[in-house]
């Protein structure tokens, strides 16, 4: 979302001094803003991959989710991995069909960190192919180089998880004296009653 709300404001910075850039020369691009250009391999918003059929925008946006539900243990680590795989399965038809996609290897690196996060070995299998992957196909990437030393050092010690929070079940039926108290209460008047007179 936030990454939205940059580009937009780089768009309406952009059209409010088109006029002023167009007299002026067209400054050299750099390597990190021409990958980042929409020309540059990119896949459109609206190109939908895998069985759920999940933009590149929608599978950023569930890597976070789900890490976030991870963090705060509101999904069990099989269902998190369940739901992590069908994302992965996105991600990798997303490098299949847009394979110089600048957005592939940062997504990749999410995806990995969050398969490091979940506590299991199954999770650690993925993480260490999301790695093998990100390696070989954007070495010269900032995430490929990462991926190397990760592998290089590889991973720390399972550890214990803390245990899944729990909705809060719905309460029985009202008990009568809650019946009582919260029944309405006739509330005091700041005129005067017409027999006072």
């Amino acid at each position: 979302m936030r990454a939205v709300r940059v580009w937009i404001l780089v768009l309406f910075a952009g059209v409010s001094r088109a006029p002023a850039l167009a007299a002026t020369a067209a400054p050299q691009a750099t390597p990190s803003t021409a990958t980042h250009s929409a020309g540059a391999g990119s896949a459109p918003v609206d190109q939908y991959f895998g069985s759920f059929g999940m933009s590149p925008l929608s599978i950023r946006s569930s890597i976070g989710f789900l890490g976030r539900q991870y963090h705060y243990r509101t999904i069990s680590d099989h269902d998190l991995l369940h739901k992590a795989l069908l994302t992965e399965d996105a991600l990798r038809k997303w490098r299949t069909a847009y394979p110089a996609d600048p957005w592939l290897a940062p997504t990749f690196f999410h995806l990995e960190q969050l398969y490091q996060a979940v506590q299991t070995e199954e999770a650690r299998k993925h993480a260490t192919a999301i790695l093998k992957a990100v390696v070989l196909y954007f070495p010269d990437t900032k995430e490929g180089h990462l991926s190397r030393l990760r592998l290089a050092a590889g991973f720390p010690p399972l550890v214990a998880e803390s245990p899944l929070v729990s909705s809060p079940a719905p309460s029985a039926a009202p008990s009568a004296d809650a019946d009582a108290s919260s029944a309405p209460q006739a509330i005091p008047s700041a005129t005067p009653s017409p027999s006072a007179h």
